[in-house]
């Protein structure tokens, strides 16, 4: 995997706040992958394809870690990627993740995870409906 600077991971995290900008300085310098990462994350099909065929496949894994694959993280953790395993705890406030993340330098990732936090608590359903919501029954 590409190591990414903190401006790379730093305009990943404004992206991910909704700042189109981030997205399009993200493509121009060289990191579309992380611009199609989130973009694969909010469920943009074409984006994740996108991820694959150009060999960002622990890109795709974290993705699908995300949502809640646990091959996905166990894919991760067998191919070194272990900042990015502890990135899907910490994106959902595991305390431990969050000290790894910070003990082993990856500040850069620990702010991905803060995001991605703060995006899923600001688009969980809430209110009175949030009862009628029995997931997906064809899946």
């Amino acid at each position: 995997m590409k190591k990414y600077d903190s401006a790379a991971l730093l305009r990943l995290c404004v992206y991910i706040q909704g700042e189109e900008v981030a997205g399009q300085w993200l493509k121009d310098n060289g990191h579309r992958e992380l611009y199609e990462f989130w973009e694969a994350y909010e469920k943009v099909e074409k984006s994740f394809r996108w991820l694959l065929e150009n060999n960002h496949k622990e890109l795709a894994a974290l993705v699908d870690g995300l949502h809640g694959d646990d091959r996905a993280k166990l894919f991760l953790l067998k191919g070194g990627h272990r900042e990015l395993a502890a990135l899907i705890d910490a994106s959902s406030g595991s305390k431990p993740a969050v000290e790894w993340l910070i003990r082993f330098g990856h500040k850069g990732w620990l702010a991905v995870a803060r995001e991605i936090f703060v995006w899923n608590k600001k688009h969980e359903k809430k209110g009175f409906w949030k009862i009628f919501d029995f997931g997906n029954p064809f899946s």
